[in-house]
Parts: C-alpha cells; sequence; structure tokens
C-alpha cells in the first residue's frame, strides 16, 4: 500500500506565485496598451461536466442568443430584462440523477445524486462604466452518494455529477477582449475542462470520463483544474486568422491542497471552494483549434456544410510526481520491506489530440445529422498510472421523426496501463505481495438518449457497460473477481 507522502519542499511551494504575478503583470500590461472590447461571455452550459447539449461548433467568440423560453422561469415577470439592460445575467440549473447497477460490479441496487447550480455574469461596461469587462461568479451544490464507488468499483465514474457532497464556490474569473475580440483574456479561480481538452460531441454523454478523461483526473493533484475544483491563474484565447485558434493557460496545479496520494477526499479538503490554494507546482496547458468545414476540403463551396474542428494541445506540471515503481530509497514498492512512500520526479507531462467532426447532413441547413469524435491522450509512464487513453464515439441528430432537438449517442473509451504501473504488479506478483491480480485495462460503453421534453427541461435515460471492473482482475479488498457492470441511469435537467 501506497502511504501518504509528505508535504512539497518549501522552495517549491513559491513557484507558482511567481509564475501568476508574472501572468498578472502581463494581463495589466495588454489592459494598459490595446483596446477594450466585450469579454467572451461564457455558455450558461459551461458549468455542466457531462450531459451537455453543445450548439454546431464555431470558431468565433460571440456570446450565445438570449431566450427566455429556455427557462422556465422566462423573464421572471420582466426581472431578467430589466437586469440585462443593467449588465447582470443569471443562469439557475438543476441536476437530478438515478442510476442502477442491474449485474456485476460490487453490490446491486439504485443511488441518487444531484446537483444545483448558479451562475452570474456582469457587464462592467453597463454597470460601471467600465467598457469592455465581464466579471463570472458560479456556485455548486452537489449532493447525493458515490454509486461508482459504492456499488460499481469502477475507474471511469458513470457520471459528473458522482463528484462527492459539497456547496461550494466553482469559478470566479474577470475577462477581457481585445483587437475585435480576436483576444480574450481571463484571470481568477479557473475551470480549465470549459475549454481546454474538450471533445464537444464527446460531453454530450454522461460517463466523467468523456468530459476531463481519466488520464488527468488520475495523473494530476485533485485530478487539476477540472469540474468541481477550479484553480487560481489565467487563460489567453487568440484568434489570429478565421479557421485557427490558439489557446494557453497557467494555474495552480493542486486545487485542494492536499498530497497526491490522501485518504481524504479533495471535496472534504475544500468543501467550499474557497481555499485558493498556491501551494505545489504550477500548470502550463496549451492548445491549438483548426475549425473546418470537411465538404468544402472534400467537395466544393455548393455542397452541405460539414462543420468540425480539430485540436491538438497537451500539459506541463511543474510540481512532484510519484514513481509507479520505486520507493523513496529507491527499493521496489512491491517489496514487503519498502515503505510504502514512492520517489517523487519532478514534472510531469500529457500530450493530446481532439477530433470533433460532422460527417453527414441530409441537406443543406438541414438539423439532421451524424457526427465523430475521437479523443487520444499520451502522458509520462514513470509518473502516470495510466500513459494513454483513447475514446470515440457517434452522436445522432434529429433521428427521430418529429423530435427536431433530441440527440441519441453511442461511445466507447479505455485507458492503458504505464509501463511503470505494470512493472510493478510484475513485481508483487514475484514477491508474493500481490493481492488485486493483474492489471487489465477497463473498458466503458455507454448508449444514451437526450430528449428535449421542453425548452428548459432535457430528460436523458442512459445505458452503460463495464468491461475489467476497476481495471484489475480481483477486487483487492475481497480477492475475488468483479464481474462486468451493467448500469442503468435516468438524467434530469432544468434550466430555470
Amino acid at each position: 500500500m501506497l502511504k501518504t507522502p509528505d508535504a512539497f519542499p518549501l522552495n517549491s511551494r513559491t513557484r507558482p506565485a511567481r509564475h501568476l504575478a508574472i501572468l498578472c503583470s502581463l494581463v495589466s500590461g495588454l489592459f494598459a496598451s490595446l483596446p477594450v472590447q466585450a469579454a467572451t461571455t461564457p455558455l450558461a452550459t459551461d458549468i455542466l461536466p457531462s450531459g451537455v447539449p453543445l450548439p454546431v461548433p464555431s470558431p468565433t467568440f460571440s456570446p450565445p442568443e438570449e431566450d427566455a423560453s429556455t427557462e422556465m422561469l422566462g423573464t421572471m415577470g420582466g426581472a431578467r430584462t430589466w437586469l440585462g439592460k443593467k449588465g447582470v445575467r443569471i443562469t439557475l440549473q438543476d441536476v437530478e440523477e438515478l442510476w442502477g447497477l442491474a449485474s456485476g460490479g460490487m453490490q446491486r441496487g439504485a443511488t441518487y445524486d444531484g446537483m444545483t447550480a448558479v451562475a452570474l455574469s456582469l457587464d462592467t461596461g453597463k454597470t460601471f462604466g467600465w467598457q469592455g469587462g465581464l466579471l463570472n461568479v458560479s456556485a455548486l451544490q452537489i449532493r447525493g452518494r458515490s454509486f461508482t464507488g459504492e456499488r460499481l468499483g469502477a475507474l471511469n465514474t458513470v457520471s459528473g455529477y458522482d463528484a462527492g457532497r459539497s456547496t461550494r464556490l466553482f469559478e470566479l474569473w474577470y475577462g477581457q477582449s481585445f483587437l475585435n475580440s480576436t483576444l480574450d483574456v481571463r484571470v481568477g479561480t479557473l475551470d480549465l475542462d470549459t475549454e481546454f481538452l474538450v471533445s464537444q460531441n464527446a460531453s454530450f454523454f454522461l460517463n466523467s470520463s468523456f468530459g476531463w478523461p481519466l488520464s488527468t483526473s488520475s495523473n494530476l493533484y485533485s485530478g487539476g483544474p477540472s469540474w468541481p475544483y477550479s484553480a487560481v491563474g489565467g487563460r489567453v484565447k487568440w484568434r489570429p486568422a478565421a479557421p485557427l485558434v490558439l489557446m494557453g493557460a497557467i494555474t495552480n496545479d493542486n486545487p485542494t491542497h492536499g498530497p497526491f496520494y490522501s485518504d481524504i477526499s479533495a471535496s472534504q479538503r475544500d468543501p467550499s471552494g474557497t481555499l485558493f490554494s498556491t501551494k505545489g507546482g504550477a500548470l502550463f496547458m496549451g492548445e491549438a483549434q483548426l475549425w473546418l468545414d470537411a465538404a468544402k476540403q472534400i467537395g466544393g463551396r455548393d455542397d452541405v456544410a460539414l462543420p468540425g474542428v480539430w485540436k491538438v494541445g497537451g500539459l506541463y506540471d511543474t510540481g512532484r510526481f510519484p514513481d509507479q515503481r520505486y520507493d523513496a530509497q529507491r527499493g521496489l514498492l512491491a517489496s514487503p520491506d519498502s515503505s510504502g512512500s514512492p520517489f517523487y520526479h519532478q514534472g510531469n507531462w500529457m500530450a493530446y489530440f481532439v477530433i470533433d467532426q460532422m460527417i453527414w447532413r441530409k441537406e443543406k441547413g438541414s438539423g439532421k445529422t451524424i457526427n465523430f469524435f475521437a479523443r487520444a491522450t499520451l502522458s509520462n509512464g514513470t509518473t502516470s498510472r495510466f500513459s494513454s487513453e483513447i475514446q470515440s464515439g457517434f452522436t445522432f441528430d434529429e433521428l427521430l421523426p418529429g423530435r427536431p432537438d433530441d440527440t441519441l449517442g453511442l461511445a466507447w473509451g479505455t485507458s492503458l496501463y504505464g509501463l511503470r504501473a505494470k512493472e510493478n504488479t510484475h513485481d508483487s506478483f514475484r514477491l508474493g505481495t500481490n493481492t488485486a491480480g493483474a492489471l487489465v485495462p477497463e473498458h466503458h460503453l455507454e448508449f444514451t438518449y437526450q430528449a428535449a421534453a421542453t425548452p428548459w427541461l432535457i430528460v436523458q435515460p442512459d445505458f452503460q457497460y463495464f468491461w475489467n471492473v476497476g481495471g484489475t482482475s480481483l477486487n483487492p479488498q475481497t480477492g475475488k473477481h468483479i464481474r462486468n457492470g451493467v448500469v442503468t441511469g435516468l438524467n434530469l435537467t432544468t434550466t430555470f
């Protein structure tokens, strides 16, 4: 068993502060030297980690059109309209989920989870006369029990909302755009998984790994700055030419201020989301996006539009990461004489590639489409438990007659163990300390249907199947084989 490592040495704690200070200085220089424009308004769905209904891909920074019919309370007797004139925009969303384990896993039965989210954005031009600024703040109330942890036992969490109970601040940032809205800057506490490493079609599915993948949530401190955790830092987004978008971010790498291995959950370490940690290392993340119309690339200008986006990116974390095979004394972690404390390396990295592409449209202007996505990651096999991850799937819009706002999807994913992690397992067999059997990649398949019951209520029944539950051939607690899991679920998302 791995013991909880000691906290970082003192000299590593000041590095994120230096990086963030440099970032703030650069942003201040931009504010002073460039003409201001309206900042990027986030989508209302940015606060949802999974089951996200997304618009047709577009590289522009145009804010979404306001539509009171998509909110149950409408204009709230004119209050929303009045607030909008003052520069204030409020969104309130509620998610209710019920999950059941039909067979396999650890314990059959049903589990409930839910979330309520509120977000407020303030256009400083309308409110204070400071032109071009946008202040955004959001909060979450997460409830229920962990179906994945208590019943299924899988590595890939069945839902993004299966995240631990808490009532917390989510994001708090200030944004400003420059150069005719081709350059957008945000500074504050940020959730990177709303913009980086995102597959729009994958986010439609409920399994959390189709949002922020297992390779990042397992290989970074507290899973990195991803829902429901944010980190102190800044982000720059630049559109130098119409089909190209470039993004970069620097944030703290340890949102909940804890060690890499801990018996205390991340939500318990920072239950309110107000820790604003600067402990540990700095996380650098960059991404290039190419937006294109596949029909024009293959055919001609008069063909039906097939929009898509191809992304390539990566991250580097300056923090300290545990070796997957060797302990602090450079002995084998699997040895019965080992202290259980791993040797720590400086830095960790990951590269990734994402494709979101519409591959078929019935006719010009038709919403009846078929879309394809693929996402692959590659990580450092010395310090990362999972060195690579592959996901792929399809979404079908307007498949059923008379249901123009419904979407159906089928997706699959798996994560592959790194070399050092596999060598550690071989060591444990050889030394007689193995309790979990062999490492075997967990596979998960999801079939889901998202139905718009009303413009403000989405009903999403879901089916998931898991092979090699837990990623090991045996349950380390019981020593018995875990059977493949059959999971059914229902998600209700209401926008008020």
